[in-house]
């Protein structure tokens, strides 16, 4: 006897190939079968998913060729000059919110001081009214 099962299976490179694409082959028919029950909501958000992704990936190159021409030896000038650039606009921005502030501050303490002036007026007592004065007799009408 023999330790070895005998098969009706082929051998080498042909029989590789013909099982992989059988096994595609099933794969393909299986996702089309689910793909045909999908809804609209999901062709949606596939394709939104897809969109992403391009964009990502068409974006990505452009990102790396900008990091590289920022590291070259001879951006550094440009960068000094952005540096500089970026630090007047920060300074001046910086004048502005302290002026902003400034009169924030100012009409605050205003407003604080028309409220507090309304409060005091409240608070005092108010002057009593001399009592009316008395109504004169009425005098009866002869008859």
């Amino acid at each position: 006897m023999t330790d070895e099962v005998y098969t009706h299976e082929r051998r080498g490179l042909m029989a590789r190939l013909s099982d992989l694409t059988g096994g595609a082959r099933d794969m393909t028919r299986a996702a089309l079968k689910e793909a045909m029950t999908w809804d609209a909501y999901k062709w949606t958000v596939l394709a939104l998913l897809t969109a992403t992704f391009l964009l990502v990936a068409l974006s990505y190159g452009g990102i790396r060729a900008e990091l590289a021409a920022l590291k070259q030896p001879g951006g550094t000038t440009d960068g000094a000059v952005r540096n500089a650039d970026i630090d007047k606009q920060m300074a001046d921005m910086k004048d502005a919110l302290m002026q902003a502030m400034s009169d924030m501050k100012t009409g605050l303490s205003g407003d604080l001081a028309k409220i507090g002036a309304k409060l005091d007026a409240r608070s005092q007592p108010k002057p009593v009214a001399p009592p009316p004065a008395p109504k004169p007799a009425v005098k009866p009408k002869p008859q």
